[in-house]
């Protein structure tokens, strides 16, 4: 008898041990699926006459390019004066050959 009820203490140990491992890797899972969908997104800025990029939310600029916003039409160049967000490094990579050509 006392066999027996170590056996099926063991047996539920055993289960609730995969249950909780299986739980903790779906939970590790989820979190690296969300941090590979996070999209950047970026702020593209006419200041001192050149176009810079900015991550969204930083203060500090995260590239500078060559490209004078006086050569751009001048909607562009008004609208670059507020900032054009974007979203994505493929989106923000399009924008810049746009301005930069």
């Amino acid at each position: 008898m006392k066999k027996a009820i170590c056996i099926a203490v063991t047996g539920v140990i055993l289960i609730a041990s995969v249950c909780v491992s299986a739980f903790a890797s779906s939970q590790s899972d989820g979190r690296a699926a969300a941090a590979e969908t996070k999209v950047n997104r970026y702020i593209i800025k006419s200041e001192s006459g050149r176009l810079v990029v900015y991550k969204s939310g930083d203060d500090t600029p995260f590239m500078s390019t060559e490209t004078f916003s006086g050569h751009l039409p001048k909607s562009d160049a008004e609208r670059l004066k507020q900032g054009i967000e974007v979203e994505g490094e493929q989106s923000l990579r399009k924008s810049l050959e746009d301005y930069c050509s």
